[in-house]
């Protein structure tokens, strides 16, 4: 078994992913605010009739080497859905316990997204030969007060956090489905939040992965004319819409500058990759992508588009 202890966490910024080469799970959503309950309007009923995005892998083992997944919470119509971002990593540091001390401590580069985590000033981190992950951290990290719907998501937050991140590092040995063991000041069975009671081996619920993702340009990227989007996203029997609206006082503008189609091959419930290519001019965008005319499960990202990048 693999053991490490987080050194203690500085100011971290977002890295620029390069999307050409990662297919992890992934991270979008539309506008959000913090919330520490469920929407009024959510439902099971509805949510259980939406199939869920299929949570893809790095293909041969591929890693992003020098960045950490991180991931984050943010409302997606009448559900809060779990959306990520990558950040560089600390050199020499631990990737599970950094990515989760991170998750705690940090806050989303995009504003569509949210935190319902404590900073906890103490996280360990290790990892079996079976992918079992133990976690352990202290006690002050759930001190924001959820309703039951939210504390479920915030404890996906962290499994899925700490799952990406064993994987992103090459820690995970193949044929053993990663799970997490989740410890709170070395002790099991803490009720987290008040509500989730943290026992035994601890796996993705898939449900809660957000139906569309921009993989790149992550927020607040700089690009040159010629930007390229892609991402992942759920099929819902058509092709996947997007457009890219100036930012005009702060907004985007109604008027799209560009919009278009982009092909998913899956079938119906599917999952598949896709990508399009559009040639701006300097300025600020807002790139959007989502499915159909009422523009459901919008993922965005804005970034600044620069004619002197080589």
């Amino acid at each position: 078994m693999t053991t490490w202890r987080n050194r203690p966490p500085g100011r971290r910024t977002l890295g620029l992913l390069a999307a050409s080469s990662l297919l992890l799970s992934g991270c979008g959503v539309v506008a959000a605010n913090p919330t520490t309950s469920m929407p009024t309007s959510f439902g099971d009923a509805a949510r259980a009739a939406s199939s869920p995005m299929t949570v893809a892998t790095l293909p041969g083992g591929e890693t992003a080497p020098g960045l950490i997944p991180v991931y984050w919470l943010g409302l997606n119509g009448s559900d809060v859905l779990l959306y990520r971002e990558f950040q560089p990593a600390e050199k020499d540091g631990d990737p599970i316990s950094e990515a989760v001390q991170a998750m705690t401590a940090g806050a989303p580069s995009d504003p569509d997204y949210f935190n319902p985590w404590h900073k906890a000033d103490s996280v360990t981190a290790s990892i079996s030969a079976k992918n079992v992950i133990t976690v352990d951290l202290s006690a002050d990290a759930f001190k924001t007060s959820l309703d039951a719907g939210m504390a479920h998501r915030a404890i996906q937050q962290l499994v899925y956090t700490a799952t990406a991140a064993a994987a992103n590092a090459g820690l995970t040995t193949v044929g053993h489905t990663p799970s997490v063991v989740l410890l709170v000041d070395g002790k099991a069975g803490y009720r987290a939040f008040g509500h989730e009671v943290l026992e035994g081996e601890l796996q993705r619920d898939a449900t809660l992965v957000a139906p569309i993702w921009i993989i790149d340009p992550q927020e607040g990227s700089g690009n040159p004319t010629s930007l390229t989007v892609s991402g992942a996203a759920r099929s819902e029997g058509g092709q996947l819409s997007w457009r890219v609206e100036p930012i005009v006082d702060g907004r985007p503008a109604a008027a799209a500058v560009e919009s278009g189609f982009a092909d998913l091959e899956a079938p119906t419930g599917g999952t598949s990759l896709y990508s399009f290519t559009v040639e701006l001019s300097p300025g600020d965008y807002s790139v959007s992508v989502f499915h159909g005319t009422e523009r459901a499960n919008e993922d965005s990202k804005r970034v600044s588009i620069h004619s002197d990048l080589k």
